[in-house]
């Protein structure tokens, strides 16, 4: 018997098939609701305005590099710690731009601050910032991989881009709303 097919109008199936998920919008509004939590904690203290451009910067480097493991694996070699590093490089942009702006909330009366207390309340302030931030940049990889999927890489990049910049924007209003 031969190799050949019996039904030549039906094509051949070559390995297995890769099912459509669509565009994951849990993971988009997941990564808008914590960029709207990181823009409200931007303006709400009334913070530098440098603090600003270093926040969004940050969320840029983070959202073009796409370090998501699915994204990393088109890369080899130099690339991938290029591409891993301006991820961290951006992320420590957005946790000094976070550090800096919730550090301007507080008291001005010096009679209230007790070290221990101020302390511990720094300690826990700061460790809910990297924690923010951490989740956001993971987020950012896990839909960018999810997106890379369905759309190609600059078309994926803009849209978390776009996320990122809308919950950013709406948190920053919403802030000032809060903070006046």
């Amino acid at each position: 018997m031969s190799n050949q097919r019996l039904n030549p109008q039906v094509p051949r199936r070559v390995g297995k098939a890769r099912p459509a998920t669509g565009i994951p919008w849990a993971l988009l509004s997941l990564v808008l609701a914590l960029h709207l939590i990181v823009g409200l904690l931007l303006s709400v203290f009334s913070p530098p305005y440098w603090v600003w451009p270093l926040a969004l910067g940050g969320t840029l480097m983070q959202a073009v590099v796409l370090a998501g493991p699915k994204a990393l694996s088109s890369f080899t070699g130099f690339r991938i710690l290029l591409s891993r590093f301006v991820t961290c490089l951006g992320t420590a942009m957005s946790v000094v731009a976070l550090a800096i702006a919730v550090g301007f909330g507080g008291t001005s009366d010096i009679d209230l601050i007790k070290f221990t207390q101020i302390g511990l309340a720094l300690f826990f302030i700061n460790l809910g910032v990297l924690l923010l931030t951490a989740v956001c940049s993971l987020m950012i990889a896990h839909a960018g991989d999810r997106l890379l999927r369905e759309v190609g890489r600059v078309r994926c990049s803009l849209i978390l881009i776009s996320f990122c910049f809308l919950g950013l924007f709406i948190g920053g209003v919403l802030g000032l709303a809060i903070a006046s």
